[in-house]
């Protein structure tokens, strides 16, 4: 019995440290709050959306997000 409590403690720490790191990777892009963005700027700073897309930078994707009104977060600062 005191084998599988040690066992269910470790397994539920390794879930709430999986879930800590998720959260720390996904995040919402800073999107201005404006009606509709007219340009984004040309530099390459590629981010993963939640989409599964990669975008050119974080303005783009905040383009998606106006054009699709889909909830799309960054879940990491470089390509899919």
């Amino acid at each position: 019995m005191t084998g599988r409590a040690a066992l269910l403690g470790l397994l539920l720490i390794c879930v709430a440290a999986d879930a800590e790191k998720m959260s720390e990777v996904m995040r919402k892009p800073s999107c201005p709050n404006m009606k509709e963005i007219v340009a984004c700027p040309l530099n390459l700073a590629p981010v993963c959306g939640s989409d599964g897309n990669t975008y050119a930078n974080e303005c783009t994707l905040c383009a998606q997000r106006q054009i699709t009104k889909m909830d799309i977060l960054i879940t990491k600062e470089e390509s899919c």
